[in-house]
């Protein structure tokens, strides 16, 4: 019995010595993986710094993002050359479609054209025709313009100088092409950077240029969209346009195109048509236009002009005649220019009385 106390106690002793010696190999065992768990770990942590400073292209700060950008950056001016020729590829398209509104106009006139055209008088002499263009008032682009950006900088500076800016550059196009609107347009936006570089020299956008709550882009949208620009008509004389001549020759214009255009039978009343013309004028315009016209028609005209009653051989002349003495009565007198008394009273109102007449006959020989 004592034996098998023996036994077991040293059976027991052994066992706890192999526990321990067992310890110690699983120990010795279990340092080289958790030194290496340790590595995997310092690992992955490293990889993780790395991937954040690494980053992605779509990280602005990172090391692809910052790459991604300078690509970019690269790649601007490539770009802004593609955008430019754009905007002109869409500048032209808006420029014929304005010009096809021009075109339809002048279709519009074609009718009267042709009626002209066959009129030797107004054809050869007056030059007759009507016009349809497109063009713009420098006044206009300078509102629109000045509404957006102020006028503080270079040619930009102060009302009067801005303003001559734009119309001289206005005025150095043919509007009518798309060569000269394009140009015109450049020319705007050229005027416009040139500024914003004079205010910030490291920069040429126009944000220092804006009006409050303005952006660049409404700038950019009337520069290049030509809403300055305009499909405009006009009737011309002697290839001028009906809007220089003066009062009096416009009025003369329109008449002289009423009676040589329409081709109408009826009476027709003129009241004082020599109005705002000198005599020549009168001679050169009036009185030609209205010898032919009355070849198909009654002309009734009220004068105070000798050149229209008698340069053009009125056939009948009716004098008027207020008295305030006789109880504000009106008398009349009419006939032909050869009748004595009716020879006197043209010679007295419209030439103001025969020593004047012959006042001015020895005055010019």
């Amino acid at each position: 019995m004592g034996t098998l106390a023996a036994r077991i106690e040293a059976i027991k002793k052994e066992r706890a010595d192999y526990s321990g010696r067992a310890e110690q190999a699983t120990e010795a065992l279990n340092g080289p993986q958790r030194a290496y768990q340790d590595h995997l770990n310092a690992m992955k942590t490293w990889q993780m710094s790395v991937g954040e400073i690494e980053g992605a292209p779509d990280v602005p700060d990172s090391k692809l993002g910052l790459e991604a950008r300078l690509s970019q950056l690269d790649q601007l001016p490539r770009i802004l050359d593609e955008r430019r020729a754009q905007r002109t590829v869409l500048a032209a398209q808006i420029f014929h479609i304005l010009a096809l509104q021009r075109d339809q106009r002048q279709k519009l006139f074609e009718p009267l054209q042709k009626v002209i055209s066959e009129n030797s008088l107004i054809r050869d002499e007056y030059r007759l025709q009507f016009r349809s263009h497109l063009a713009t008032y420098h006044d206009l682009v300078s509102e629109r313009l000045f509404s957006l950006v102020k006028q503080s900088i270079g040619e930009l500076r102060g009302e009067d100088e801005s303003r001559a800016a734009i119309r001289a550059r206005v005025e150095a196009q043919d509007l009518d092409t798309e060569a000269g609107a394009l140009a015109l347009a450049d020319d705007l936006h050229k005027l416009l950077h040139d500024a914003a570089r004079q205010r910030a020299s490291d920069q040429a956008d126009l944000n220092g240029l804006m009006r409050k709550d303005r952006a660049p882009t409404e700038v950019y949208d009337l520069i290049y969209s030509f809403e300055y620009l305009e499909p405009k008509y006009t009737l011309l004389f002697q290839d001028t346009p009906i809007e220089q001549l003066s009062p009096g020759q416009r009025g003369a214009l329109l008449l002289i195109f009423y009676l040589l255009v329409d081709k109408k039978r009826n009476p027709i009343i003129l009241d004082q048509p020599e109005e705002n013309l000198d005599n020549e004028t009168i001679v050169s315009l009036l009185v030609p236009v209205l010898n032919a016209a009355k070849e198909n028609r009654q002309i009734i005209m009220v004068t105070h002009n000798p050149n229209l009653a008698v340069v053009c051989d009125a056939e009948q002349i009716i004098f008027a005649e207020f008295d305030r003495k006789a109880m504000c009565s009106i008398t009349y007198l009419a006939g032909s220019i050869e009748d004595p008394a009716l020879n006197q009273a043209v010679v007295n109102v419209l030439e103001g009385t025969k020593p004047a007449f012959d006042n001015r006959g020895n005055k010019y020989q």
